[in-house]
């Protein structure tokens, strides 16, 4: 059976809500509208959930099936916002300077990340990913952090601020030698699906 099938299947199983299973229903296996499905904000601990559980997809099907829409390709007005941008990365090798409003880092092993001068990006981190994370000047960054991945705050300047939320007891935030932000703060959830 075809992995996205069966991960919708299990969606269902656990109980997708009928509004968002009539929005997956509306993609009509478009990749596009699903790519946009999933990288709403309301849906990527959803997605990373699953796929971290393997009750969804996983890093091979992504890249194969959906190689053209991640790792680094932008999606505009994904959340109804006019001018939001959103992109996926799936198992980058190079280094990332985010250059969208709202990032979800799936199965990154070890990745260099910066984030622009001004930049207030929204980082979803999943699937044992490993973040290194820059900033410098006047950055405002949230940081969403699931299961076993581990973010580590090499740089940020006093004039940088990270929020970041721990949905797992098993990933890690790590500061930095260079991490001189006292603007730092760390904050443990609890995941609702």
């Amino acid at each position: 059976m075809d992995e996205l099938l069966q991960y919708r299947k299990n969606a269902i199983l656990a109980n997708l809500c009928n509004e968002w299973n009539t929005k997956w229903s509306n993609c009509h296996g478009e990749k596009d509208k699903l790519m946009r499905l999933v990288l709403a904000r309301q849906a990527m601990p959803h997605f990373a959930t699953f796929c971290y559980n393997g009750a969804g997809l996983s890093k091979e099907y992504c890249l194969r099936e959906f190689g053209d829409y991640v790792n680094g390709k932008l999606f505009k007005d994904v959340d109804g916002v006019e001018g939001y941008t959103s992109c996926m990365y799936v198992d980058a090798k190079e280094p990332i300077t985010i250059n969208a409003d709202t990032t979800h880092l799936m199965w990154c092993d070890d990745v260099d990340v910066t984030t622009p001068e001004t930049k207030c990006s929204v980082l979803y981190v999943s699937n044992k990913s490993s973040v290194h994370l820059t900033l410098e000047g006047y950055n405002t960054v949230q940081v969403y952090l699931f299961d076993e991945s581990e973010l580590i705050i090499d740089d940020a300047d006093d004039t940088c601020e990270v929020v970041v939320y721990r949905y797992s007891d098993k990933s890690k935030v790590e500061r930095g030698t260079f991490c001189i932000s006292p603007k730092v703060k760390i904050f443990n959830k609890t995941l609702k699906l």
